[in-house]
């Protein structure tokens, strides 16, 4: 069975900065929130949102026999100019590494993704333990901040849950506690409300805003710390 401890361990040997792992399944309260998000309309024109739902919500419909969510992180800075490309490359490598030492078996699926599938990235990342979502709606993670891109490669092996469920049971306090600069600072005034308008985010007209990840405390802690490999 396969060790949480050892796929980490794996994935830092073909360059990720971090991984974590969860138990594939239907996440049903994410499922229910979203389908009333999109209801509302609060996803704007982003009608991709509007298909695929049932395999947005659950791994197991994208690869057969789904038993391991492998959520595989990388930092801005060491991904690249297409980090897409960047995080596929290192999902087969680390398929690969992983077929050397038989600690899986082939799949004839495709089953590494990375903004390739109806997938969300962000709540699995926090389900396989890599963080919290901040107030800012990104992942952030305890010593990478949220300046991090997400892949996942889904498997059929299981994994030994013990290890996990340990590692789960241990709170994780938030990482915004009373801080709310990137509500302040954001220019279309999106964030702090009770429910997310994706229509008020400037990146949803221009994909070019940052300001909510600039102003994080957490990220501007790492600015000099976090080197390009």
């Amino acid at each position: 069975m396969l060790s949480p401890a050892i796929l980490r361990q794996s994935a830092f040997e073909v360059g990720f900065d971090d991984c974590g792992i969860a138990q594939a399944c239907r996440i049903d309260d994410d499922a229910d929130f979203m389908d009333q998000w999109v209801a509302q309309g609060w996803h704007g024109n982003m009608a991709y949102l509007e298909r695929n739902r049932e395999r947005r919500y659950n791994p197991q419909t994208l690869v057969d026999g789904a038993q391991t969510v492998i959520v595989c992180l990388l930092t801005y800075e060491h991904s690249g100019h297409d980090y897409h490309r960047t995080i596929k490359s290192k999902l087969y490598e680390l398929e690969a590494l992983l077929l050397s030492r038989q600690l899986i078996t082939p799949t004839a699926q495709q089953n590494k993704f990375c903004d390739s599938a109806p997938f969300l990235e962000r709540r699995w990342a926090q389900k396989a333990g890599l963080g919290t979502i901040g107030k800012n709606h990104q992942l952030i993670h305890p010593t990478l901040g949220s300046r991090v891109h997400i892949g996942e490669l889904v498997l059929t092996e299981q994994t030994d849950w013990t290890e996990r469920q340990t590692q789960e049971t241990e709170q994780v306090p938030s990482p915004c506690d009373n801080c709310q600069r990137c509500i302040d600072a954001c220019p279309g005034h999106a964030l702090g409300q009770p429910q997310w308008d994706a229509r008020k985010c400037i990146a949803y007209t221009t994909h070019k805003c940052t300001v909510c990840q600039d102003v994080c405390p957490i990220n501007i802690s790492l600015t000099d710390t976090i080197k390009p490999k």
